[in-house]
């Protein structure tokens, strides 16, 4: 969306000065848009923004005594301006750091940077690995030589183990005086591309497989909500909200569910329908509350359910996990049947504890966890920073050490500090295996203050919805658009302070289906509390899309893929007269003979076979290396597949 914005606002800015030319057909990145076309995560690396006093916008200064300093100069290498360190007798050990990055251990990272001499010594480069206590672990550096010619300075290093962050840092040492220029400043991650795409179907929120864009956009698409489907009406729910999980057995649906109780308890409950919809609370006789069985709880303390239908084990064929405090940890449980649990003898299996999130990647065999860890790196003094981190297991009792996953970066908090909030956090993600992907479901927390909280000051008030995320491996992950996939609900509606979600999706041949949990108040909480259990829906892969107006036709080019037998498909939903087309490129993007003009798609088509004027046919190519360029005139792809 926000590329249509940029459009509109070109447009106004064109017809306010009298002209009446159309823009120009834009080419965009395909990732983050905090990540340049080149794969730059660096922000405001040509140092073209700046504040009132000078210095420049998205940088770090430490020590640096006097505006002087550091301060936006018009040398420049390209762009509107440069960034000027000055040492001198009174200024020196300056350092101005890029903002910081999420980074992976084991990921090697190129830094480049021009330098031009001004007078005296050159400033210091720096490329620096961070942990997640703020430590720095390593550091590469280098001092260019003195030249007044633009120079290009180089660095690269891989990341050691431990690594969360990755920054650069131009450097004024105290040993140094002298003027020098630093311009046009890049960090990119060197990650090997895999071509095979397999039958996976390809969707859109990466840019993985992509490879360049004109006059095309990317939308998340909020799903679809309604009246909730299971409210707290039970003695022993206060409040109902679901971080569990929702599985279809048979012609039978069961959910398990978080509860609250007016005791200040925590316990997970359970139901059952027939259609997702109508909902019973059976009574179990399982666990007491109050004197009495009589109720639908199956484990105090709540947690999150997995389903694992490969278990060689028929008393573990259900896992859960929930936090504890005391040793502080995470626990799991195994069942039968999901209502009768065993505790681990191996607990607590990880470490900390608070939201937990689990799911079962039935392609690699292995379990997921998501665990919400408290890292101490808020943007906040004196705070703690939620963020995501996860872990797997093949046992679901021995864990790889938690990573971090997903924080809230520079561009949640300026959507933030937009809204008249102070920054965003992570509070949990459940995270969905779905062809050959691993969607992430980030709850974001938008913080507006610190003075209110649910354990009191500190903890922090303010509205939390959820966003789109996705990794092809679990430890590099991606979001290009932080519009939420699922926002809370309008002013006055049961859902309008909190949103969180189930840890399973349903899928059909045409739709995703989510149960959610919404809250009427934000995380502070407050007397007027309540919450219940919902459900969205969304068109199948369309949490997010690229799309076209139809004013001028757009293209979407991917990188090289192997093909493999059968025929290409799409997902779209073109306009009235909009038309969707495919056109194939070798690997080095020359047009292939017979795939040049492909017959238009039209309409809404949620399963539409590709076909080429010539007759030739795409299984023809199976086994060679090709790229597909999309032709979208009017309307949204959701994404590609070959069957």
């Amino acid at each position: 969306m926000a590329h249509r914005k940029g459009r509109l606002a070109l447009l106004m800015a064109l017809l306010l000065a009298g002209m009446t030319a159309s823009p120009p057909a834009v080419a965009e990145p395909a990732g983050d848009p905090i990540v340049a076309a080149d794969g730059n995560i660096v922000a405001n690396g040509g140092f073209d923004a700046g504040d009132p006093a000078g210095r420049p916008s998205r940088w770090i200064l430490g020590a640096a005594p006097s505006l002087q300093s550091a301060k936006l100069s018009t040398t420049v290498h390209s762009g509107h301006a440069s960034l000027q360190i000055s040492d001198n007798a009174t200024d020196n050990n300056i350092t101005v750091r890029s903002e910081k990055r999420l980074a992976t251990a084991g990921t090697t990272y190129a830094a480049t940077a021009w330098v031009l001499g001004g007078s005296g010594t050159t400033a210091w480069f720096y490329l620096e690995f961070w942990d997640v206590t703020g430590a720095r672990l390593i550091a590469v550096d280098k001092q260019p030589a003195f030249s007044t010619s633009w120079q290009k300075v180089q660095l690269s290093a891989t990341a050691p183990a431990g690594t969360t962050h990755v920054t650069v840092a131009i450097y004024g040492a105290q040993a140094t005086t002298g003027v020098s220029y630093y311009d046009d400043v890049s960090l990119v991650a060197q990650r090997a591309y895999d071509p095979r795409i397999g039958v996976n179907r390809e969707l859109f929120v990466d840019g993985y497989r992509i490879d360049s864009m004109s006059d095309v956009g990317r939308v998340v698409h909020a799903g679809t909500t309604g009246k909730p489907v299971i409210k707290a009406d039970r003695p022993w729910e206060k409040t109902v909200y679901i971080y569990g999980t929702v599985v279809q057995d048979a012609s039978t649906y069961k959910m398990w569910y978080m509860c609250f109780s007016p005791a200040g308890t925590y316990n997970l409950c359970y139901a059952t329908s027939a259609d997702g919809i109508t909902w019973t609370k059976p009574v179990l006789d399982i666990v007491d509350y109050d004197g009495s069985t009589a109720n639908n709880i199956v484990l105090p303390g709540g947690g999150t359910v997995v389903y694992d239908p490969d278990a060689t084990d028929a008393n573990r064929r259900y896992k859960a996990m929930n936090y504890v405090a005391k040793p502080q940890g995470y626990d799991v449980y195994f069942s039968p049947d999901g209502l009768h649990w065993t505790a681990s003898t191996a607990n607590p299996v990880l470490p900390y504890g608070d939201v937990s999130n689990v799911a079962y990647d039935r392609v690699n065999h292995q379990f997921v966890a998501t665990t919400k860890q408290r890292m101490f790196l808020s943007q906040t003094p004196g705070t703690n920073d939620r963020a995501a981190f996860v872990s797997t297991s093949k046992d679901f009792e021995h864990w790889t050490t938690p990573t971090l996953a997903v924080e809230g970066d520079a561009a949640d908090t300026a959507a933030a500090v937009s809204h008249g909030s102070i920054e965003t956090q992570i509070y949990g993600m459940p995270v969905i295996p779905y062809a050959g992907t691993y969607l992430g479901l980030p709850w974001r927390f938008e913080i507006n203050n610190y003075a209110d909280g649910p354990s009191g000051p500190g903890y922090g008030d303010g509205p939390v919805d959820v966003g789109i995320a996705a990794s092809r491996d679990l430890t590099t992950w991606s979001s290009p658009d932080r519009d939420p996939v699922l926002p809370v609900g309008t002013p006055g509606s049961w859902n309008d302070g909190t949103i969180y979600t189930a840890t399973t999706m349903q899928v059909t041949d045409n739709e995703f289906r989510l149960y959610y949990g919404g809250f009427n108040v934000g995380h502070g909480g407050g007397d007027d509390q309540r919450a219940s259990i919902g459900i969205a829906s969304w068109r199948r892969d369309g949490f997010v899309s690229l799309t076209n107006g139809g004013d001028d036709p757009g293209t979407v080019t991917t990188k090289p893929i192997t093909v493999p037998s059968g025929g290409l498909h799409v997902n779209a939903k073109l306009q009235a007269g909009g038309s969707l087309s495919v056109e194939v490129l070798d690997a080095s993007g020359a047009p292939v003979s017979g795939f040049e003009h492909g017959n238009p798609i039209s309409g809404d088509q949620l399963s539409a076979t590709v076909s080429w004027k010539s007759g030739s046919t795409i299984d023809s190519l199976a086994g060679k290396q090709v790229r597909l360029r999309f032709h979208l005139d009017g309307g949204d792809l959701y994404s590609y597949w070959f069957a």
